[in-house]
């Protein structure tokens, strides 16, 4: 998976230590396990993809910098740049997956405001 880094995440694929390289792939694992999940089940094209690809599609997305980690209240979140819908549509490589993509972007913004309001005991 990390092959593919060449923007943000390139320095994990260069890192000494595999440990930091898989936190990052169990996060963006648990992201989209647990707050993607109802979202995409109801998209065609995601609901038959193994989460793995998820993921790694998410951690693409990362990388080229369209979707930004961050951490809020302690928590891990993804959050998608403004200019995410412009830069997919620049994308000319994409453009088979164009709607995937979209409904991931989607997704992605959906679970914002719902983790908002979701408060760990």
């Amino acid at each position: 998976m990390s092959r593919q880094w060449v923007g943000q995440l390139a320095h994990y694929r260069r890192h000494r230590n595999d440990e930091h390289r898989d936190a990052l792939i169990d996060e963006a694992l648990r992201y989209t396990g647990f707050h993607l999940e109802s979202v995409l089940a109801n998209c065609p094209y995601w609901s038959e993809v193994p989460l793995a690809r998820r993921a790694a599609v998410l951690l693409f997305l990362v990388d080229r910098g369209v979707v930004v980690r961050t951490v809020r209240d302690g928590q891990v979140a993804f959050e998608v740049d403004s200019d995410a819908e412009s830069w997919l549509f620049a994308q000319p490589a994409l453009a088979p997956y164009l709607v995937p993509m979209l409904d991931l972007i989607t997704s992605l913004r959906s679970a914002l405001p719902r983790r908002a309001h979701y408060k760990p005991r």
